[in-house]
């Protein structure tokens, strides 16, 4: 009986073996290939500037047998950056089965605006000085200025430093009419328009609304920004 037992596993066995699916390997270095030449292709003409390194990859995965392809997409978020994971998505037959991911270190190098001097919170734009100096875009955070006219009108919202590289965020748009600032102030009564100066207490732009203290005057009246540097009273 045991005998007649092991012949019919033994004749089962080959039907069982053929019942399985068939397998195909995808190799890790060919996700990591696939992954590279889309950076490269995001790198565009930073390429030969830029160095890249992997520092993170998927294992060898096995998937069903079939018409193959590996796909990596654009990174989303800032670019470049210094730590860029590319997505891979492994497909047979046409359907996604498996997706990873590779992790690369990049950097990029080119010569940036950077502050010559030391500057402090609310200097004019136009009266910074800036020069060239290497730096690694990639780990830079921030919108680099590439054109001093990026900054027409415009005063550090911040204190920077020698050397740090010049960036939009640093910057802020020169109110109409800033705290503190001193005004043109006219007042309409009837057919009369009086002219007279005063002192800001809010800061706006052309049709906002401000606080001023008139010349003269113990309480500050709401008045209507006109142009830069001039108010009209509206009490």
């Amino acid at each position: 009986m045991d005998r007649l037992l092991a012949i019919i596993l033994l004749a089962a066995l080959p039907v069982c073996a053929s019942a399985l699916p068939s397998l195909q390997t995808v190799a890790s270095i060919r996700i990591v290939d696939v992954a590279r030449a889309e950076l490269n292709a995001c790198l565009g003409n930073d390429n030969g500037a830029a160095q890249v390194e992997v520092v993170g990859k998927p294992e060898d995965v096995q998937v069903l047998a079939g018409v193959l392809a590996i796909k990596a997409r654009k990174p989303e978020g800032r670019w470049p950056r210094a730590r860029v994971g590319m997505p891979v998505e492994i497909s047979v037959n046409g359907e996604v089965v498996r997706s990873a991911t590779v992790w690369f270190a990049v950097s990029v190098h080119h010569d940036v605006q950077v502050y010559k001097a030391d500057a402090a919170l609310g200097t004019v734009a136009s009266s910074l000085k800036f020069i060239a100096h290497d730096a690694d875009v990639a780990a830079m955070q921030g919108q680099r200025v590439s054109d001093p006219h990026q900054l027409d009108d415009m005063r550090l919202r911040h204190a920077v430093l020698a050397g740090s590289p010049v960036l939009l965020e640093d910057f802020e748009h020169i109110p109409d009419v800033d705290r503190q600032q001193r005004v043109e102030v006219s007042a309409k009564y009837g057919v009369i328009t009086l002219q007279t100066k005063g002192t800001a207490i809010g800061r706006g732009n052309a049709g906002d609304t401000v606080l001023v203290l008139v010349d003269g005057a113990e309480t500050p009246v709401h008045a209507r920004i006109t142009n830069k540097g001039v108010v009209q009273v509206v009490d």
